[in-house]
């Protein structure tokens, strides 16, 4: 968690300065994206979070693969700190037309309509978590906003399905990329035991 929070730190700065420099290149998205999450897995362990990963089959963007991290753990690392426990965040991974996604779903109080276009702003917080004991940066989903633009995509936040956030992140979808097998790809993390088996479907 501190060498992401000193990730951010460089990206804020480097976004403020228009020193970004990016080097896309196509990536097996969800093969990317489960390395990512499965080192972020402890953390969730350790306030009773299960994270569960479901893949569209052959999803592949341009990003460059120095940059996809903090785009991906930002709003992971806020759904598990802003999120009850015992609960099961989700991340997903699917393409379509030209355009690839990820999402990160939630079973938090999601983000009231009037402060969806805000909390991208730096160092803004939700009016209910202003006073909490939950320690931020402030400056994480400037930094994905920030980092998904200079890709030349987007990100947003919404309702997630069973109640809680959806953010997004969308990237400029790309060729396959070598290494890939064309299969879904489901995995599920039992939170309350530290040696839980993963079952992939």
């Amino acid at each position: 968690r501190v060498m992401h929070l000193v990730e951010n730190i460089l990206h804020f700065s480097r976004a403020e300065r228009q020193m970004t420099r990016l080097g896309p290149e196509p990536l097996d998205l969800s093969m990317a994206v489960d390395a990512i999450v499965d080192d972020w897995r402890p953390l969730a362990r350790a306030v009773d979070v299960s994270v569960r990963t479901d893949f569209a089959p052959d999803v592949h963007a341009l990003a460059d693969p120095r940059a996809l991290p903090p785009m991906v753990l930002n709003p992971l690392d806020n759904a598990v700190k802003y999120g009850p426990q015992g609960q099961t965040v989700t991340v997903r991974a699917s393409s379509t037309g030209g355009r690839a996604r990820v999402w990160v779903d939630d079973q938090g109080p999601g983000v009231p309509p009037r402060e969806r276009n805000r909390v991208w702003d730096p160092f803004y917080r939700l009016d209910r978590d202003a006073n909490s004991s939950v320690a931020g940066s402030g400056i994480g989903l400037y930094v994905v906003l920030e980092l998904a633009r200079l890709h030349g995509g987007n990100a947003w936040v919404e309702d997630a399905p069973d109640g809680g956030a959806r953010f997004v992140v969308e990237l400029n979808a790309a060729h396959r990329a070598a290494g890939f097998t064309d299969e879904h790809r489901t995995v599920v993390e039992d939170a309350s035991v530290d040696s839980a088996p993963k079952v992939r479907l």
